[in-house]
């Protein structure tokens, strides 16, 4: 009795140690699929694997190359309690840029908001800025990734989220300059060396003394200067009812002593 033939033998039409595609060999693992020609690009790893251990390190996020290890930090401050962020890896360069733009700029808004983040908000943007944002800038662009690589964005200081903060801090530390500015360009002139027949107006109450040069006869309230006391024994003549005299500061410091009348 004849057998009827059974299905061919997986290794019948191969030599001895060479696995056929789709089948496994001894102690190798089945690809399922023939094996990739030369210079094939990397595919993604199946869920669960991890890349092939050795080689240049690759980006974790798309797998291109090259790619450095660095720590992208930020911070949170809500108000009693505060929370220090931290991503650990090895990205490439837009990647890396990525994660480094986004987190700096969620901690310009977010780290400020208590007492102590005020004074580690600013240390954690500058760690940033030095550390991996430098190591990103110096790797190349990427290539041989198995997914495309994250969009850098927009710059830290373009985006609204940042703007909103840098904005009122840069108003701010303008704002000193421009008043002084403004102050020396349009304040009120101060006498700077007054002499006997001028004219004065005290813009404060007696015994303070804020004394502006008028045009004499423009002003009901104004004094004229009397007499200038120049000895240690001087002192000021009787000339009306009542003589203040000069002890501003400015002029003591000059050696100057004035005394005025009423020019009612």
């Amino acid at each position: 009795m004849v057998n009827p033939p059974g299905p061919p033998h997986p290794y019948a039409s191969q030599p001895y140690g060479q696995p056929s595609y789709g089948q496994p060999s001894h102690g190798q693992p089945s690809y399922g699929q023939p094996y990739p020609p030369p210079g094939a690009q990397p595919t993604a790893p199946a869920w669960g694997q991890h890349p092939p251990v050795g080689g240049p390190p690759r980006c974790e996020i798309c797998g291109g190359m090259p790619a450095v290890r660095a720590t992208v930090r930020g911070h949170q401050g809500m108000v009693v309690l505060m929370s220090f962020l931290k991503r650990s890896g090895t990205f490439c360069r837009p990647c890396g840029t990525a994660l480094h733009r986004r987190m700096t700029a969620d901690t310009l808004v977010q780290g400020w908001w208590s007492p102590l983040s005020v004074v580690i908000t600013p240390f954690t943007v500058l760690a940033n800025v030095l550390g991996p944002r430098g190591s990103f800038r110096r790797l190349g662009p990427p290539s041989g990734g198995w997914r495309p690589p994250l969009d850098p964005g927009k710059r830290v200081l373009l985006r609204p989220a940042a703007l909103l903060v840098t904005l009122p801090l840069a108003l701010v530390v303008l704002a000193v300059p421009l008043l002084i500015l403004i102050g020396l360009l349009f304040g009120d002139a101060k006498p700077d060396q007054l002499s006997v027949g001028d004219c004065v107006r005290n813009n404060v109450s007696w015994p303070q003394q804020d004394l502006e040069e008028v045009v004499c006869g423009s002003s009901p309230d104004e004094y004229r200067v009397s007499q200038e006391l120049t000895g240690p024994g001087d002192s000021c003549k009787a000339v009306g009812p009542e003589i203040p005299y000069i002890a501003d500061p400015k002029y003591n410091a000059s050696g100057r002593t004035l005394c005025l009348v009423s020019a009612r």
